[in-house]
């Protein structure tokens, strides 16, 4: 059967008194012994057991330097140790405790009191395991669920992505289209000469070059920055505007940004990650201003979205307003929460926990969110950096 007692290391460099340990222990434990603290380091490595009892008084390396070199070894640091010796003086007693020991047991010992000992520091030891053990369970099923939720974020912005292609590839599209029937048209009459061919290939290759564009730009946007880097803020707003312009010209919203001068921050985040944010922000406020329009709300009778970029107290502040109607209190204190959302079955809950988390964790800043005379505002605070060198 199976020995599912825990190990005792027994360190002492006097066979007496590991014979008496050995007496006092053997029926409740699994026994080890080492004759000196250069052995009880190796044992302890070898084993790892439980927990080691400890003598002081040892040639070539006494207890307090052998219990310091336990501790600064990773993998056997947490072991308890219960200190055993005859000295009785209270410097070397906190000399112990200084050098890693749990416990201290004065030389001669009884052997209750030494039972007593152990038993309460391998529940100790048992339970500190215990609840490591659920915490490394806990951290993994939350890093699972931040995976999930960077997945799901990406699934979304990867949405928005094909529906704005859709809506900046139409256009040249049906112009494509007209330009390709036109030459049956033009044959039949007797047109297709040269030149016309040369001016057909001409309009056919632009377009296409504009498309292919279209796509490298989108392809830009979802890539994240493989490094830091210092940038204008507000050079990230309009690249976010201008690839999204058509969708929002299609849901009437117009987009109005305020900055007083080039505004350049360095940050420990990235510039694509802060656009996907902007993305966020830019679509809720999208979203709310469509669902007023819906019930009638008279504030959101021309959609509006505000955005004033400027500086203070050595950040950037950038604030994205809307006037879609505002939050619920309801949910103003939980927006930024994993799967809470303003927009019912209709939202994911994920697109401003994720923008919360790039903000604070990836670019050193902060974001939060109040209501306003008429809808709903953002704003967003970055570390402020003046480059040496301007940027071209």
């Amino acid at each position: 059967m199976a020995d599912n007692r825990c190990t005792v290391l027994i360190v002492d460099d006097e066979s007496g008194s590991r014979q008496l340990l050995r007496q006092i222990l053997q029926d409740k434990y699994r026994l080890m012994f080492a004759a000196s603290g250069i052995m009880a380091l190796e044992a302890a490595k070898s084993v790892q057991p439980d927990l080691i009892l400890l003598d002081i008084i040892m040639p070539e390396m006494d207890g307090y330097e052998a219990c310091k070199k336990l501790k600064a070894i990773p993998e056997i640091s947490d072991i308890p140790v219960i200190f055993i010796s005859a000295l009785t003086d209270i410097t070397e007693k906190v000399n112990a405790f200084k050098s890693g020991a749990v416990d201290y047991v004065c030389k001669p010992f009884q052997s209750d009191e030494v039972i007593s000992r152990i038993e309460t520091h391998l529940k100790l030891y048992n339970l500190q395991r215990h609840l490591e053990k659920q915490v490394e369970v806990e951290v993994n099923k939350r890093r699972m669920d931040e995976q999930m939720l960077i997945q799901q974020s990406k699934m979304a912005a990867t949405g928005e992505m094909i529906g704005a292609i859709a809506h900046q590839w139409r256009q040249p599209l049906n112009s494509l289209g007209l330009i390709v029937q036109d030459v049956e048209d033009a044959f039949d009459a007797g047109e297709v000469t040269k030149g016309y061919l040369k001016q057909f290939v001409s309009q056919c290759m632009g377009l296409i070059k504009l498309m292919s564009h279209t796509v490298e730009d989108f392809q830009n946007f979802l890539k994240p920055s493989g490094r830091q880097d210092t940038f204008d803020v507000t050079e990230a707003f309009y690249e976010v505007i201008h690839l999204f312009s058509d969708m929002l010209k299609k849901n009437d919203i117009s987009v109005q940004i305020n900055t007083p001068e080039t505004c350049r921050i360095y940050t420990t985040g990235y510039r694509n990650e802060l656009k996907q944010v902007i993305l966020n922000l830019i679509n809720n406020s999208r979203d709310a201003i469509n669902a007023g329009q819906k019930k009638g709300r008279a504030v959101a009778k021309d959609g509006l979205i505000t955005i004033d970029i400027s500086e203070g107290d050595n950040n950037v502040i950038a604030r994205i307003s809307d006037n879609g109607g505002g939050i619920d209190d309801s949910i103003a204190d939980k927006l930024f929460e994993p799967y809470v959302t303003t927009k019912g079955e209709g939202g994911t809950g994920i697109g401003l926990y994720m923008s919360k988390a790039i903000i604070e964790n990836k670019m050193n800043g902060s974001i939060s969110v109040s209501n306003i005379e008429d809808g709903a505002e953002f704003t967003i605070k970055l570390p402020l950096v003046k480059p040496d060198v301007e940027i071209q």
